[in-house]
């Protein structure tokens, strides 16, 4: 999520953004919060709007995705719980980019 803040009253502003990686197709979705809730209803909103669930999906180190790259060893890390589960029930891989 990207963000910035609008408005008189400085209210903040976050940019989802989805894009497939071979058709470079781009889901795009504004919020006010980039708690946990809000990036799983993102996420559910890009699979619909692209008809689909991608296999794998590509991260930065965002504190909704994962407690702690390596956690487990070289390349397996620690990600939230839930987010976990979001993963595996919507049957896609996540990554992580290179910090």
């Amino acid at each position: 999520m990207i963000g910035g803040k609008y408005g008189k009253d400085k209210t903040p502003l976050y940019g989802f953004v989805a894009i497939l990686g071979y058709s470079r197709k781009a889901y795009l979705e504004f919020t006010s919060s980039m708690n946990e809730t809000t990036l799983l209803s993102c996420h559910k909103n890009a699979f619909e709007y692209f008809g689909g669930v991608p296999e794998k999906s590509l991260y930065d180190n965002m504190k909704t995705v994962v407690i702690k790259r390596d956690k487990y060893g070289k390349g397996n890390h620690g990600y939230q719980k839930t987010f976990l589960d979001f993963a595996k029930h919507y049957g896609f891989n996540p990554k992580l980019c290179r910090p």
